[in-house]
C-alpha cells in the first residue's frame, strides 16, 4: 500500500465531503474516549471532545487536549481532522455570593427564568474559544490536518441543559414564543462563535443537534420544521458563504424527515445514521448522489462485543456497498467509546485501509 494512504490528509476528507473520489475512504470520528486515546498514545490525556463530558463550570471551555496530542492521534490512526466544539450554550446564573455558573440543571422553564439568565460575553466565552481555535488551526496546518468545527445544538442545549426535557417539548404546543426565544438566545451564541472560528481558519462546519429518537423526531415534524429549520439555515449559511463543507449530526431516526428537513438544509454530509434507526443502504440508494454519508459502524455490535475478525467483516460489507461512487466516510454510529476494545478499533482502522482504497 502507498504509505501516503495511511497518513492524514484534509484534502481527502474535503474531497469526499464535496462528492469527489479520493485515494481511499476517509475515517473521521467526532469522539474517541479515553481508553482508546491511551491505547493510541501510550498516555492518558482524556478524550478528544470535552463536551462529551457534559456542560459544567469546569469543562465547558476547556479544549479536549493539547493540539499536539490530538495531531499525534490523527497521525497514528489516519484520521484526517481534529475536532473542536462549542456544542452547549453557555448561559449562566449568579449564585448568592455573586459567582457565575453554567446553567445545566434545567432551571429555565418560564419567561422570568429566561430573563434572569446571563448571556455569553467576550471575556468568559468568546476570547478563550478563539485562542484555542487559533492554536488548533496552527498545529493542524503543520500536520496536513483539518479542524472540524462542531457547533449549533440550540435544540439539544434547550431540552438537555437549560430547560427540563418534558417542559420544553410541551412548550412547542403551549408557548411557541418561549421556544423561539430560547432558540434565538442559543443561536446568537453559535453564530458569533462560528464567525470567529471561520475567521481563524477551520475547515469544516459540523452542525450537531440531536433532533430525533429511535422512531422519529422528538416533536411533530411540521411544527419542528417551522421553528427549527430557518434557524439551522442561518448557522449553515455562515459555512456555505465561507466555502466550507457542511456536515450535520443527529442521533435517531431521520427517515421521515429526509425530504422535508434534512435535504432542505443544503448539506454535504449526514452523520451518524444509526443502524437500529435507519438503513444506510436505503439512504445511499435514495440520496447518495447528493449526500455524503458518515457513520453506521455499530457500537453495539462487533466493534464492542465481537472479535477483530468480525469487525473486519462489518467494515468490509460497508465498504463493498457504500464505497462505489464515493460519498462515504468511515466512522461509528456514535463515537469510539470506552466499551470498545482497542484491538477492535484498530481492526476497524486496518479494515478501512484494506477495503477502502479506490
Amino acid at each position: 500500500m502507498n504509505e501516503s494512504m495511511r497518513k492524514p490528509n484534509i484534502e481527502r476528507l474535503i474531497t469526499v465531503m464535496k462528492g469527489g473520489i479520493a485515494d481511499r475512504v476517509p475515517n473521521y470520528e467526532i469522539l474517541l474516549e479515553s481508553r482508546n486515546v491511551k491505547a493510541i498514545l501510550g498516555k492518558d490525556v482524556g478524550t478528544t471532545m470535552a463536551a462529551s463530558r457534559g456542560s459544567s463550570d469546569d469543562i465547558l471551555f476547556s479544549p479536549p487536549m493539547e493540539p499536539e496530542d490530538f495531531a499525534e492521534i490523527c497521525n497514528k490512526t489516519g484520521m484526517d481532522a481534529m475536532t473542536l466544539e462549542a456544542l452547549w450554550t453557555p448561559l449562566k446564573y449568579r449564585d448568592e455570593q455573586g459567582n457565575l455558573h453554567i446553567i445545566n440543571d434545567g432551571r429555565i422553564n418560564d419567561w422570568p427564568d429566561l430573563e434572569k439568565a446571563i448571556p455569553p460575553d467576550w471575556e468568559h466565552d468568546f476570547k478563550p474559544r478563539r485562542d484555542v481555535i487559533r492554536r488548533y488551526v496552527k498545529v493542524a496546518r503543520a500536520n496536513n490536518l483539518g479542524v472540524v468545527w462542531c457547533v449549533g445544538a440550540f435544540f439539544q442545549s434547550s431540552y438537555f441543559f437549560l430547560c427540563s426535557f418534558n417542559e420544553f417539548l410541551l412548550k412547542f404546543y403551549t408557548d411557541r414564543k418561549f421556544v423561539e426565544a430560547m432558540f434565538d438566545v442559543c443561536l446568537d451564541y453559535y453564530l458569533k462563535i462560528t464567525e470567529i472560528a471561520i475567521e481563524e481558519g477551520v475547515h469544516v462546519l459540523f452542525f450537531a443537534d440531536d433532533i430525533a429518537f429511535k422512531s422519529g423526531t422528538f416533536v411533530e415534524p411540521d411544527s419542528f420544521k417551522e421553528l427549527w429549520l430557518p434557524r439551522a439555515g442561518k448557522l449553515l449559511k455562515l459555512g456555505r458563504d465561507a466555502g466550507l463543507p457542511l456536515m450535520f449530526h443527529s442521533c435517531g431516526n431521520l427517515a421521515g424527515v429526509m425530504d422535508s428537513i434534512v435535504m432542505k438544509m443544503g448539506l454535504d454530509v449526514l452523520n451518524p445514521i444509526e443502524p437500529y434507526s435507519m438503513n444506510i443502504y436505503d439512504i445511499k440508494k435514495q440520496y447518495g448522489d447528493r449526500l455524503t454519508l458518515s457513520g453506521n459502524i455499530d457500537i453495539a455490535g462487533p466493534l464492542a462485543f465481537g472479535t477483530p475478525e468480525q469487525v473486519r467483516e462489518e467494515v468490509r460489507e460497508h465498504m463493498e456497498r457504500l464505497k462505489p461512487g464515493g460519498r462515504y466516510i468511515m466512522s461509528t454510529n456514535h463515537s469510539v467509546m470506552n466499551d470498545i476494545p482497542p484491538e477492535n478499533y484498530r481492526a476497524m482502522l486496518d479494515a478501512g485501509l484494506e477495503f477502502g482504497r479506490y
